[in-house]
C-alpha cells in the first residue's frame, strides 16, 4: 500500500511515521509513505505557495500551480500495481487516487477506509491557510473531511487516513481478528473491554466474562455492541439491520426488540416517537414529485409524463402519514390539465361519491409548474422557507442518513422532500437542496424501486408508528 502526502509541512509527519505500528509497517515495507512539498514546485525565489484571494477577504489561499505540479509529479508505483487485486504482469500500475482533505468533504467513515484500501495508491493533499484555489478540485478524485469542524491544516486528517487505511492492510495489525469486532467494523460500536484487576474501586468485571463459556461471552458482547450503539449513536443504529439472533438477544434482555421500546431501529421513523409529536412534524412536511428537471436514461434533462398511479399512490401515502401536502411539478400545461382532470373525477365527479377515501387523499395534491413555486407556496403557508431534502437512488458525497435528516426535520421549520421521476433529479435541483438523503438500499445490488415505493418507504421511516 502506497501513500503520497502533499504538504507544505512535511516535518510534522516525522514522529508519526517512525513510531508504533505505522513505524513498523514503514520499516518492514508493508506500506510506503512519501512526502511531497509543493514548495519544491514553485518558480519564485521565495518559494511562495499562497497568495491573497481575488475579490478581497481575510487570509491567504493556496495557489493552484504548485499543488497541481506536485500532484503531477507523483507517478504510479510498481509496488501499488503488484499489490492490486487486479494486478497483471503486463498491466500498467494503477493511477494514484487523489484525495483532497478539506472541511467541505464527505465526513470520514469506516466504509471510506475500506474503499480507499482497494485503491492501493493514495495521494493525500493537505490544505492550509484559507484553503485551496477552487481550481485544484478539478485535479482530485475525492474530498474527505474528518468532521464538521475546522483544523489549522490537513496534516492531522492525512495521519488519520494513513492510520485508518494502513491498519486494514494485512500484516500491519498483528491480530487480524481484532479488526472484526472493533467499533464501526459492522456498523456497531465495540463492546466494553476489561482487564486485571477483577475489582477496581468497587467496580467489578461482569461475571459473564469470567465464566469461561465462550458462546455466552460472544452473545453478551454482541448484545452490548447493540445497546451501546443504540444509546450513544442513534445515527448508526438507524442504519443497522439486526439479524434474527440479534432480535432474540434483545428480547431476552428485555430491550423490546429492534426498536428497544423507544430507540431507533432501521430508520429514524422507527423511533417509537410520541404520536402527537410525529403528527405535528408531518403537518409541516410536504412531498414533491418532480417531472422536470430530471434525467432520462441517456443523462439528458427531460420532462417526464404524469401517470395516474403517481397521483393516486403518493397521495394515499401522504394522507396515511399525515403530510401537509403533495406537490406535482411539471412545466407543461397539457400535463397540468391532465392531472387536474384526473383529480377532478375523484374530488368532484362520480369518483368522489364512489370512494370518499380517495377524494380525501387527492385533495392534498397541488400541481405547480416549478420548484420555485413549490417553495414559495410552502413559505406562504408557514411564514418560513422549507428545508429542502433531495432523494436519490445513487450514493453521492455529503448524503445524510435518515437519522441525521430526522434531526434537521425536528427543528421548527417546514420540510420539503423532493423525489425525481425518470432517472433522477437533475444536478440543478440537487445543487439547490439543503440536505441530501442516502439511498434506500436492500441486501442486494438491485436498486430500481419505483418512485411510488420509494415515497412510501421514506414516509414510513420518518412517520411510521411501531407497537
Amino acid at each position: 500500500m502506497r501513500f503520497d502526502i502533499v504538504t507544505i509541512f512535511p516535518e510534522i509527519f516525522e514522529s508519526f511515521l517512525s513510531t508504533s505500528l505505522i513505524g513498523k509497517a514503514v520499516e518492514a515495507g508493508t506500506i510506503e509513505v512519501n512526502l511531497v512539498d509543493p514548495r519544491a514546485f514553485t518558480e519564485d525565489k521565495h518559494r511562495n505557495v499562497d497568495d491573497t484571494p481575488y475579490g478581497g477577504g481575510d487570509g491567504m489561499v493556496l495557489k493552484p500551480d504548485p499543488i497541481v505540479r506536485a500532484l503531477e509529479s507523483i507517478k504510479p508505483g510498481n509496488a501499488a500495481r503488484a499489490a492490486s487485486e487486479d494486478a497483471d504482469d503486463g498491466a500498467a500500475p494503477p493511477e494514484p487516487w487523489r484525495v483532497l482533505l478539506s472541511p467541505q468533504g464527505e465526513p470520514l467513515a469506516q466504509r471510506h477506509l475500506d474503499e480507499l484500501l482497494r485503491k492501493r495508491h493514495l495521494v493525500l493533499v493537505c490544505g492550509r491557510y484559507e484553503g485551496f484555489d477552487e481550481r485544484v478540485r478539478s485535479f482530485v478524485h475525492q474530498e474527505i473531511s474528518l468532521g464538521d469542524f475546522v483544523l489549522n491544516g490537513g496534516e492531522v486528517a492525512a495521519m488519520a487516513l494513513v492510520d485508518g487505511v494502513a491498519r486494514l492492510e494485512p500484516g500491519v495489525v498483528g491480530n487480524a481478528r481484532s479488526l472484526v469486532s472493533e467499533s464501526h467494523a459492522d456498523g456497531l460500536l465495540e463492546y466494553p473491554q476489561y482487564t486485571r484487576p477483577r475489582v477496581f474501586r468497587d467496580l467489578e468485571v461482569p461475571e459473564v466474562l469470567l465464566s469461561g463459556d465462550h458462546e455466552r461471552i460472544h452473545r453478551w458482547r454482541r448484545l452490548q455492541m447493540m445497546l451501546r450503539t443504540r444509546e450513544r449513536r442513534p445515527d448508526l443504529w438507524g442504519e443497522f439491520t439486526p439479524s434474527g439472533d440479534d432480535l432474540a438477544e434483545l428480547q431476552k434482555a428485555g430491550q423490546g426488540g429492534a426498536d428497544g421500546g423507544g430507540a431507533a431501529a432501521s430508520g429514524a421513523g422507527r423511533a417509537g416517537l410520541d404520536r402527537d409529536a410525529t403528527l405535528a412534524l408531518a403537518r409541516r412536511t410536504y412531498i414533491a414529485l418532480l417531472h422536470h428537471p430530471v434525467y432520462d436514461r441517456g443523462g439528458r434533462v427531460v420532462t417526464t409524463a404524469i401517470t395516474n398511479l403517481d397521483l393516486h399512490d403518493i397521495a394515499r401515502s401522504s394522507r396515511t402519514f399525515g403530510l401537509a401536502g403533495y406537490f406535482v411539478v411539471t412545466p407543461l400545461s397539457s400535463q397540468q390539465e391532465l392531472a387536474e382532470r384526473i383529480m377532478s373525477h375523484w374530488k368532484e365527479g362520480h369518483g368522489a361519491a364512489f370512494n370518499e377515501n380517495r377524494r380525501e387523499a387527492l385533495e392534498l395534491i397541488e400541481v405547480l409548474p416549478g420548484l420555485e413555486q413549490v417553495v414559495a407556496r410552502v413559505e406562504e403557508r408557514h411564514g418560513a422557507r422549507p428545508v429542502t431534502i433531495a432523494t436519490s437512488a445513487v450514493r453521492r458525497p455529503k448524503q445524510l442518513t435518515r437519522a441525521q435528516v430526522r434531526d434537521f426535520m425536528a427543528r421548527e421549520t417546514p420540510v420539503l422532500i423532493m423525489l425525481g421521476t425518470g432517472w433522477g433529479l437533475a444536478t440543478e435541483v440537487l445543487d439547490r437542496a439543503d440536505l441530501h438523503m442516502t439511498p434506500i438500499e436492500g441486501p442486494t445490488d438491485y436498486n430500481h424501486l419505483s418512485v411510488r415505493s420509494a415515497a412510501a418507504i421514506i414516509l414510513d421511516r420518518f412517520f411510521g408508528m411501531r407497537d
